[in-house]
């Protein structure tokens, strides 16, 4: 900036080029040294900051020191989401319980999520790829934060953006039986002799056409049910399984007979015709080669195809995810600790538990069948 260059000429334009140059190779090398003393740091057991130290630590002297305050929260964190409680749930008690951080309060969900989802807080020091051991204090153990990462990714698969939150048993597990769309839940006022009653139901998205990108067939007619009918119902074969061994070690036999693999033959006859455009693609660039085909030619050939072979991919079907049937001996621990606390246990414990032992509610008229995870 300094500098006058006389940008007219060939040699000043070619001075401005090398300096352009030169200061971005200034500016790369400044970032290598930056990003290696970084690496440098948390190689040596040093946190390496971003702005915000996490929750339930104080900055000193490069470690990470436990703040016991908040480290108690952080452990309340923890284990009120292993307890069937939601995001939005676990910050309006933090928030009514008069909780605070360094950071204020828990004013959003994102907090509690944020912590939920940081390894952190298991001692350990992740940058660059580079993973340190025992860093600093654990506030929680590898197993339970392994276990919270398997429930969220298991609500997130049920309920999709929305799974932090969790207001019905059943949300996200129950189908159709005649077109095959979920189940979504909602309140209805009801007169009833004079009188308003406030139900929740169940009902398939075709029927309703509450959302046009979820309806399956919009002719379907599956029957709407209450709320409370179709969660005692499940809750009656929930607490018949845990209750009987036998019945549940016979279902997951049963289960383990069921064919694993689906074909899908229409992606077959794609994938063949996508192979087939790819030697034609190489048949014209070695025509090109030899004949010399003016380019020209060749491009709007090679763009044809090219296109073609886009449109084929983007209609191929994504494959089938085949969840394996869990061994029977995987789940009996689950089973005799859910038995023990059934009877007990609140709605979120409850919807907990049907969430680890069913993999999807069909309903099909006045018929209701569940398929069990293992």
């Amino acid at each position: 900036m300094m500098e006058s260059f006389d940008t007219a000429s060939s040699f000043g334009k070619a001075m401005v080029g090398l300096l352009a140059v030169f200061a971005q190779l200034e500016r790369e090398q400044i970032k290598e040294r930056t990003t290696m003393g970084r690496l440098a740091r948390a190689k040596s057991g040093l946190y390496y900051g971003e702005g915000h130290n996490p929750i339930g630590y104080d900055y000193q002297d490069g470690k990470l020191i436990v703040n016991v305050y908040e480290a108690e929260q952080v452990k309340k964190i923890f284990q009120m989401y292993l307890d069937g409680f939601s995001y939005n749930a676990i910050e309006n008690i933090l928030t009514e319980s008069g909780y605070q951080n360094r950071y204020s309060g828990y004013i959003s969900w994102t907090t509690v999520r944020r912590i939920l989802l940081n390894p952190v807080y298991t001692g350990q020091l992740h940058y660059g790829g580079v993973i340190v051991e025992n860093a600093h204090e654990a506030l929680v153990s590898k197993e339970q934060f392994e276990e919270v990462q398997a429930l969220v990714k298991k609500r997130k698969e049920i309920y999709g953006k929305n799974s932090f939150q969790s207001k019905y048993l059943l949300t996200g597990l129950i189908f159709c039986g005649n077109c095959g769309a979920r189940y979504f839940n909602y309140k209805a006022i009801v007169k009833v002799k004079g009188k308003l009653y406030n139900y929740k139901y169940y009902v398939c998205y075709s029927r309703t056409n509450h959302i046009k990108a979820m309806v399956k067939d919009a002719t379907c007619k599956n029957k709407r049910w209450r709320a409370d009918e179709l969660e005692s119902i499940v809750k009656g074969r929930v607490r018949e399984l845990l209750q009987s061994p036998e019945l549940a070690f016979e279902i997951s036999k049963q289960n383990h007979k069921k064919p694993t693999e689906v074909k899908n033959d229409n992606n077959l006859l794609i994938e063949r015709r996508i192979k087939e455009i790819d030697r034609q693609i190489n048949k014209f660039m070695e025509l090109y080669k030899v004949d010399g085909i003016p380019p020209e030619i060749l491009g709007d050939n090679i763009s044809k195809l090219y296109n073609e072979k886009t449109a084929l991919q983007a209609s191929l079907k994504p494959a089938e995810e085949i969840i394996p049937v869990t061994s029977f001996d995987l789940v009996e621990e689950l089973l005799k600790n859910a038995a023990l606390i059934w009877d007990f246990a609140d709605e979120s414990q409850k919807r907990r538990i049907i969430q680890d032992l069913i993999k999807r509610i069909v309903l099909t008229g006045d018929k209701v069948d569940i398929e069990w995870n293992f």
